[in-house]
């Protein structure tokens, strides 16, 4: 997903839940380019940086990549059997 620079704490948000309506589950990690990183921190840790911590988003870890400024991927196992019956 594209979020851009400046994103809001409702355009992660809204990724991750896409994800979850795609796939019928969550993610297991997430993969965010180095610029994306540093916007989570101010949006959703107060400014903190990610050096200290793992972080996380709903118990979801997110990693750096190399990807695309703006970018995070979602990961994770999907079901075929579950994909598609909600």
């Amino acid at each position: 997903m594209r979020l851009g620079a400046e994103f809001a704490a409702q355009a992660f948000e809204g990724a991750f839940d896409r994800f979850v309506q795609t796939y019928n589950v969550a993610p297991q990690l997430a993969r965010c380019s180095p610029d994306v990183l540093v916007r989570f921190c101010r949006v959703f840790n107060g400014g903190e940086s990610a050096h200290n911590e793992q972080l996380r988003f709903r118990g979801v870890p997110l990693y750096a990549a190399v990807l695309p400024a703006g970018v995070v991927a979602f990961e994770g196992e999907v079901d075929e059997d579950r994909m598609g019956d909600w």
